[in-house]
């Protein structure tokens, strides 16, 4: 009488997991993908959170504050800042001192933020609700692969906006045409 077996051959065993080492080589880029694109909405929305809170406390306290991204001296920059940060700068020197109220210090990870505000690296809102500063926010990975980038747009009138893909070609669109961010 033979006894029966159970199991997986040896054989079985290294098929089944070649399958599976070629299926996950195939879903990788675009789950790397899929997890960069979702790193810069996120990224975009808070900057759109963060515009708001500064406008609604520029009316609430019937004062300019200012947004920007700040590098390691905590001064406001265009480009590479570490963190975004809405503030009271009361000596309008564009970079938050100790006595100067900060409502809001978040860091941005791994991704490029580059602010065009009327050739500023700031923005600010008057307390009428109004920004001082027309322009955007844009937002992109620093792999230079993904080729995906969005913005935070800002009006004079103090309208926020998020770009949006309009021609369904995968990419958001500016007044410019299509954002891409490979050469950012």
């Amino acid at each position: 009488m033979n006894p029966q077996q159970e199991g997986f051959s040896l054989l079985e065993l290294l098929i089944c997991i070649g399958i599976a080492s070629i299926l996950i080589s195939i879903s990788l880029p675009s789950m790397i993908a899929l997890t960069g694109k979702q790193s810069i909405n996120s990224q975009v929305h808070e900057i759109r959170s963060a515009l708001q809170l500064t406008r609604s406390l520029a009316v609430t306290n019937s004062n300019v504050w200012t947004l920007c991204t700040l590098n390691a001296e905590f001064e406001c920059v265009k480009l590479g800042g570490l963190t975004l940060a809405v503030f009271r700068d009361d000596n309008k020197n564009r970079e938050v001192d100790s006595d100067e109220w900060l409502r809001l210090n978040t860091p941005i990870k791994n991704l490029s933020v580059k602010l065009s505000a009327s050739n500023r690296s700031y923005m600010r809102f008057k307390m009428t609700g109004s920004s001082k500063e027309s322009g955007n926010f844009q937002v992109c990975a620093l792999n230079s692969e993904l080729d995906y980038g969005r913005q935070v747009i800002v009006y004079r009138s103090g309208r926020i906006r998020i770009s949006q893909d309009n021609d369904g070609d995968g990419y958001d669109e500016s007044a410019s045409g299509a954002i891409h961010c490979a050469t950012n």
